[in-house]
């Protein structure tokens, strides 16, 4: 039995109505066309499981071009016999018994299971063949809460696979992000997007925060992603500017973090570092290696350093080193704390530790007779210590 006569069986179980022109002796129609109550159609693997099935309640056939006209259509799509993803829309059109599938209005390929990733748009040509599905108008994904929008699509089927393309969007929660294109993996969410990378970070202000990179890698599922380098995140609301390498963008924490050398100015300070954590709702920034402090006239280098922008706290721990140009001040020291003034410059103190100062004190004024104030033997004095 031919695919067709399969066709007609299956759609004939559920009754017809036969419509169109009375055949008489002298003249043939030039088309026939059946309307069925349902249709159903059904297709197996080569090893014999179901690959993808498609119903409609309602549906009329031109037997001359196999071509089906379809409302509501609902099928399912296998993955070694077992269902994969449900996919509807609207209306839809089956040329040659399946052979093409096209599918229009409110399309919707939802994955199975919990949790679901869902890929729509306005229209797609679907070839079972080839397991390939195309998307040409409006495709969006929606992956927990993350949203990816493009000119157009192109889902693999055999390598869950969504390829997106042209002006291509990462929009969640926190931030939107601008590239050229997005490969993205329904198996595990994993996304790749070469650049150039443009994002907007928008805070309750109103105030916008943006970022720059090369590509972007990250995962829908975990809510992260990382910006390649060169990197760049610019806070005007903290005057702030980051320049680094690969840089973790964590949503659901709403952290923001490097394991790689950076360098940082805010305000009047430079800062630069080993590694970076910005606990953005907590609005505090951690240095956990290689702290360094720049600001005018004086730098401080410790172990690791925590300022906190809330309430303006800076603290320094480990093998603190303070320095200050005038009287070439040096002061080492455990643990040292501060506060940013409102000239956006730290100001240190001590918290009670042990606390070694060195500073070098300039010579005595000479007296007219040339011998220093107090000596009779005018020399440099040796730095004091404290």
């Amino acid at each position: 039995m031919g695919r067709l006569a399969s066709l007609l069986l299956i759609a004939l179980m559920g009754g017809y109505a036969l419509s169109g022109c009375t055949r008489t002796p002298e003249k043939k129609t030039e088309t026939q066309q059946f309307v069925f109550q349902s249709l159903n159609l059904r297709q197996s693997d080569d090893k014999g499981r179901p690959a993808w099935s498609l119903i409609s309640p309602e549906a009329s056939y031109d037997l001359e071009r196999k071509i089906a006209q379809v409302k509501q259509p609902r099928g399912v799509i296998y993955a070694k016999g077992k269902p994969q993803y449900n996919i509807s829309a609207t209306s839809g059109t089956v040329i040659n018994d399946g052979e093409v599938i096209q599918l229009e209005g409110k399309v919707k390929i939802q994955a199975v299971g919990p949790k679901p990733s869902v890929i729509s748009g306005d229209r797609l040509r679907w070839i079972p063949s080839r397991q390939r599905i195309s998307i040409d108008r409006r495709p969006m994904l929606v992956d927990r809460s993350s949203r990816l929008t493009a000119d157009t699509a192109l889902f693999l089927l055999d390598q869950d696979k969504l390829e997106l393309r042209g002006r291509t969007r990462l929009v969640n929660s926190t931030i939107d992000l601008q590239v050229a294109q997005v490969d993205w993996f329904a198996a595990s969410g994993v996304l790749k997007a070469p650049g150039p990378v443009k994002g907007i970070r928008r805070l309750k202000n109103k105030q916008e925060q943006t970022l720059t990179a090369s590509a972007l890698e990250g995962n829908t599922r975990t809510e992260v992603i990382d910006a390649l380098a060169p990197v760049r995140f610019v806070d005007p609301s903290q005057d702030a500017v980051f320049n680094g390498q690969r840089t973790r963008w964590d949503s659901a924490r709403q952290r923001l973090s490097t394991a790689l050398p950076f360098v940082a100015q805010i305000g009047n300070q430079e800062v630069r570092g080993q590694s970076l954590e910005l606990q953005l709702d907590e609005k505090w920034a951690l240095i956990p290696a290689g702290c360094d402090l720049r600001q005018p006239g004086e730098g401080l280098t410790a172990n690791d350093c925590l300022y906190n922008w809330a309430d303006q706290s800076v603290r320094a721990r480990g093998n603190v080193v303070f320095r200050r140009e005038a009287n070439q001040q040096v002061t080492r020291s455990e643990v040292l704390n501060g506060k940013v003034d409102g000239k956006g410059l730290a100001v240190f103190t001590t918290p009670g530790g042990r606390v070694k100062s060195q500073l070098q004190v300039p010579p005595a004024k000479e007296s007219p007779t040339g011998e220093s104030a107090g000596s009779r033997s005018p020399r440099s004095r040796p730095p004091v210590t404290f």
